[in-house]
């Protein structure tokens, strides 16, 4: 329950387009890739708080077995500072607090918790992973800094697709964005060591106090036919630049979490 419970709020997002999007978009014109950055660095997001109502679906297939779970998931983001989140299902089953150097978690499921640094999150990963690449995954953004990086681009499908042109060791990454608002549609990278595919789709972008939020996200990790994972994450409630709370402390007489 832990791991599971866990994967719920962390991978990554993106705007599924309609067919009628798609037809419109037909015969649509490569740019360069500077122009698409910059269209899209326009559409960023700049709140300072997020508070949201999540409604959570986890689904694995391993080795023929298949698994699904829902929670409701609270999200509360204080941006570049705090990621706080709550699961539950009829009762808590987690609450994690991260931030650019620490992650702390616990679960009255089982009575364990931990509080560290980074280690079990990758751990659960398989990756190395930073607070800005965790935040990016949740609010629509690359999980690279588009800026920092030279691309190639090309029309994909109806889409403006920029692919970096010096790769990761760890992953080849592949973006997609909205040719008409330039919001990110979808994140592809390919594992080099797993031969795995992770796939992070974003729908349905809705605009409040002049952001764009994606409605939904759908998170896929895909080995073959039989070894798969999917992440549903709607959007049911979502406030900008209110003041939040952080709640926090783990309860005495929980047990460290060892690895």
């Amino acid at each position: 329950m832990r791991t599971t419970s866990f994967l719920f709020f962390l991978l990554v997002l993106v705007s599924c387009e309609s067919k009628r999007e798609l037809v419109r978009t037909k015969g649509l014109k490569n740019i360069s890739s500077k122009r698409i950055i910059k269209k899209h660095n326009a559409t960023m997001f700049s709140a300072n708080t997020l508070d949201s109502k999540l409604k959570v679906s986890y689904s694995v297939k391993n080795k023929g077995k298949s698994t699904r779970v829902n929670l409701k998931v609270t999200l509360r983001i204080l941006k570049d500072s705090i990621i706080w989140i709550k699961g539950s299902k009829l009762i808590n089953v987690f609450r994690a607090k991260i931030t650019p150097g620490s992650f702390s978690y616990y679960s009255p499921i089982n009575k364990r918790y931990f509080k560290g640094d980074f280690s079990l999150l990758e751990k659960m990963l398989g990756t190395k992973v930073t607070f800005k690449q965790l935040q990016n995954l949740l609010i629509g953004e690359s999980i690279l800094d588009v800026t920092k990086a030279k691309y190639f681009s090309e029309v994909s499908e109806g889409l403006y697709k920029l692919i970096p042109k010096d790769q990761s060791d760890l992953y080849k990454l592949s973006l997609f964005f909205n040719p008409v608002n330039f919001s990110l549609n979808k994140q592809l990278l390919n594992l080099y060591e797993d031969s795995k595919i992770l796939q992070i789709q974003y729908g349905n972008y809705q605009k409040i106090k002049e952001q764009l939020i994606p409605k939904k996200i759908v998170i896929k990790a895909l080995e073959n036919k039989d070894n798969f994972t999917v992440i549903g994450i709607e959007f049911k409630s979502l406030v900008l630049n209110k003041q939040i709370s952080i709640p926090f402390r783990i309860p005495s007489g929980y047990k460290s979490i060892k690895f």
